[in-house]
């Protein structure tokens, strides 16, 4: 179990930096996701031997590639979000996944046994709930906020899309044999996510497909893959109650952009420190519900 907890705090680290390289590029918002997909078809070809394993499993395929289409969904409208509201605040309403991915692993995978680990969770839940709230009372900058009300929309819209996408890979991973899909899902992630994004991009227009767009889309596709395969192996071990809300109190992280862009005045820091702490409380309770 120790190295499922490893796993989601690699996981977090990645998943909080992975949409900072969209920061610097000419292509903004859902205009940038092409340039990821193609960053993130190149890397499928480094997991043949993955894609081999699910082709001769089509339950796992079929799921895998209906996890990825969900995660582009929520990654579009999150690209949409991040051109209305900072990453610090655009990540707290992404976090409305965690209580989704908390109560699928208590109500359908019975991630839970007793009710001092039912207690744990919800109160680490709560917790982090909490510290992202603290997060989200910081200011942003005035220049760097065009309309919360739509920002904020468009960011719970991706949390409830990222709050389900896992789903189909768990359930599959539930089955009898399903203790081999693990990482293997990767593969069918990315063909589920990326090649829907890169032809719609390709039929909308090339213009957006530049070599620092490309570069930087490989950057975030490295990212992503990293993280998220670290994710994989940390649902695995911990089950989706325990190992999203630890990966998804990445809220921190995207604080930490957020401040090193200007999004937040650095006045602001001893509001951000306070929500880390609360977060790191939760995600410690929750480590200790087993």
């Amino acid at each position: 179990m120790e190295q499922g907890y490893l796993s989601a705090l690699i996981a977090f680290a990645f998943i909080g930096s992975y949409m900072v390289p969209a920061r610097f590029a000419t292509a903004k918002g859902i205009s940038f996701l092409p340039s990821m997909a193609f960053g993130l078809l190149l890397l499928e070809g480094a997991m043949i031997p993955s894609l081999r394993v699910l082709w001769a499993r089509p339950p796992w395929l079929i799921a895998s590639i209906l996890s990825g289409i969900l995660w582009a969904a929520g990654q579009g409208l999150a690209n949409a979000a991040l051109e209305e509201i900072s990453l610090a605040k655009a990540s707290v309403f992404f976090n409305i996944n965690s209580f989704l991915n908390i109560g699928v692993g208590l109500v359908v995978f019975h991630e839970a046994s007793g009710s001092r680990a039912y207690l744990f969770l919800l109160a680490g839940g709560a917790l982090l709930f909490l510290g992202a709230w603290i997060v989200a009372r910081v200011s942003p900058t005035p220049t760097k906020e065009k309309n919360l009300k739509k920002g904020s929309i468009l960011s719970l819209l991706a949390g409830l899309f990222w709050g389900v996408y896992f789903v189909p890979i768990q359930a599959a991973s539930a089955g009898p044999d399903g203790a081999g899909l693990g990482s293997a899902a990767i593969s069918g992630m990315i063909l589920g996510g990326a090649v829907p994004v890169l032809v719609l991009g390709l039929f909308r227009g090339r213009e957006n497909l530049t070599k620092r767009n490309l570069a930087l889309g490989l950057l975030t596709a490295l990212l992503w893959v990293g993280g998220t395969l670290c994710f994989l192996r940390a649902n695995q071990s911990l089950g989706l109650s325990r190992s999203v809300p630890i990966v998804n109190s990445s809220v921190l992280v995207y604080a930490g952009w957020s401040l090193f862009f200007k999004e937040l005045p650095l006045s602001q820091w001893p509001k951000v420190l306070g929500g880390a702490l609360v977060v790191v409380l939760g995600v410690v309770l929750m480590a200790l519900s087993k």
